[in-house]
């Protein structure tokens, strides 16, 4: 099944007001990814910051969680380690 197909499926599984707001997304990213950056953008932030340097603090261990159940499918919240490096 293709990601339209997909898409397809699941819309057709939405209320309403869920489809509104699901539309307005794709619309939303629809336009700005048409709009793409602003002249200059990566040119103006990029290593423009002039404060202490920046650190991330250890994260500890990740925190288990419970999958979240839809009607339709299974969402596994669990990461790949790899990911985070």
């Amino acid at each position: 099944m293709t990601v339209i197909e997909q898409l397809k499926h699941e819309a057709e599984l939405l209320t309403e007001p869920l489809a509104q707001e699901v539309l307005d997304f794709l619309l939303f990213v629809r336009r700005r990814r048409a709009a793409g950056w602003p002249p200059g953008f990566f040119e103006e932030t990029a290593g423009a910051w002039q404060g202490e340097p920046l650190e991330r603090s250890p994260q500890g261990e990740q925190e288990q969680r419970l999958d979240l159940v839809f009607e339709s499918s299974i969402i596994s919240c669990k990461s790949d380690d790899s990911s985070d490096k």
